[in-house]
């Protein structure tokens, strides 16, 4: 009788871990569980539907035959419990599912700090594809909108709104636009191309109140956002994107260890021996700074989920850590950060380029003479190459890498270091 392989979840991280379970184990039994009762979608997409880029088919990362071609018995529901001790999870339904290995990949769910006026009609949050279709359904009672967060989330539901003609504020409480993306300079180059399009970008500032109306069904619905420098945006939706925190309420009194995540060793391993953790519910180690993080990042999800599944079938592969990666598309620009963006004062070296009329900006943090950490906006060509030397922590010689600032990036075979070799 093959092993029992139980998946809680079915995002990038469960299906990366299914789907490799599989390649190596045709025999074992794998049963997945999640609350979200539909094929596995990509939650990167989910604005582009709401600003009817794609369709909802369009979202889907896999086929309608996916779960029997792979040979998964799907459960739609929550799993409430874990029991290492039984060996099994308990549903809120009652029902009882045993295993012999565990992989916990629950991920994360949008967190804000309570809001008066948060429970009327036309506030959303935008994690799941259930929560993309009813904004596309509320979206044309609406003319204007505020988004309550600007980090890529806010900034991608701002993008499918504005694309439906709806006139969109963004309100961030940081300095500067994707703080874990960017820095002030680079921010300031995308701040002024979405003001050219339209946006209305207003950060160092947080909304303190909805403001709402009874509308035709007797029901409170939003009308305006008071916000803490005093303002009052009138509008006809809210859009909070404030953060999201890892969904690990399942494992509480189990014995699995969770800090800020679900802690995890180099094999996605949790504390308790056979139940695994990957995704957004995980904390596992930085790739530069060897301390655990959770990186609520699509490649992070897909690599640990891979890493999970080889180690649960009994293939040991060890994860070498999280890199932080971020790509995104503003107003036709593209942005890709990698690594550590910005170091304390005084700390390692900072080189850096911007053309502001170009919408252009690169620069490259160094450190030990190794690229920890690069951002680039426009031309955005090569930065894999630069982002494989972070991951490979090569010397590389600055004059090379000021070279690299405005100039474009190719692989020429060799990268020259301080060493004198070619």
């Amino acid at each position: 009788m093959g092993l029992r392989y139980l998946i809680i979840g079915n995002s990038a991280a469960g299906i990366f871990a299914a789907e490799t379970i599989r390649g190596l184990d045709s025999i074992g039994k794998i049963t997945m569980i999640s609350k979200e009762d539909c094929l596995p979608y990509s939650r990167c997409l989910t604005s582009y539907f709401i600003g009817k880029e794609i369709s909802e088919e369009g979202m889907y990362i896999r086929n309608k035959d996916f779960y029997t071609q792979t040979g998964i018995d799907f459960i739609g529901g929550n799993v409430e419990r874990v029991d290492p001790d039984s060996r099994c999870v308990w549903l809120d339904n009652g029902e009882k599912v045993n295993y012999d290995k565990l992989l916990i990949a629950t991920g994360a769910s949008p967190f804000s700090p309570p809001l008066e006026g948060s429970d009327m009609e036309g506030v959303f949050q935008l994690r799941t594809s259930a929560d993309a279709k009813a904004i596309a359904e509320f979206a044309p009672k609406v003319k204007t909108a505020v988004v309550m967060g600007a980090g890529l989330v806010g900034l991608k539901g701002a993008h499918g709104l504005h694309e439906l003609g709806i006139k969109v504020t963004v309100v961030g409480s940081a300095p500067y636009l994707m703080r874990y993306s960017t820095d002030p300079e680079s921010s300031e180059v995308l701040i002024k191309l979405l003001e050219k399009d339209g946006y209305r970008i207003l950060l160092n500032t947080k909304a303190e109140r909805i403001l709402g109306e009874k509308n035709s069904n007797g029901r409170m619905s939003v009308s305006g956002v008071v916000l803490n420098t005093g303002e009052h945006i009138s509008c006809q939706m809210v859009l909070k994107a404030i953060g999201v925190r890892p969904n690990v309420q399942l494992v509480e009194g189990s014995g699995v260890f969770v800090n800020k995540g679900i802690v995890v060793d180099d094999e996605m391993e949790t504390y308790v021996k056979d139940i695994y953790a990957a995704g957004d519910v995980a904390e596992a180690d930085d790739f530069l700074t060897g301390e655990k993080s959770v990186s609520a990042l699509w490649p992070t999800a897909t690599e640990q989920g891979i890493i999970a599944g080889c180690n649960m079938a009994g293939l040991k592969r060890r994860y070498r850590g999280s890199l932080a990666l971020n790509s995104a598309v503003i107003c036709g620009v593209g942005l890709i950060s990698a690594g550590i963006m910005n170091l304390p004062p005084g700390e390692g070296l900072v080189l850096k380029a911007v053309e502001p009329k170009k919408s252009f900006y690169r620069k490259f943090v160094i450190k030990d003479g190794r690229l920890i950490g690069m951002i680039m906006v426009g031309n955005i060509e090569g930065a894999g190459i630069l982002s494989s030397l972070i991951r490979k922590k090569a010397k590389v010689d600055i004059n090379y890498l000021n070279y690299l600032l405005t100039s474009p990036v190719k692989y020429h075979g060799y990268f020259p270091t301080g060493e004198g070799r070619e």
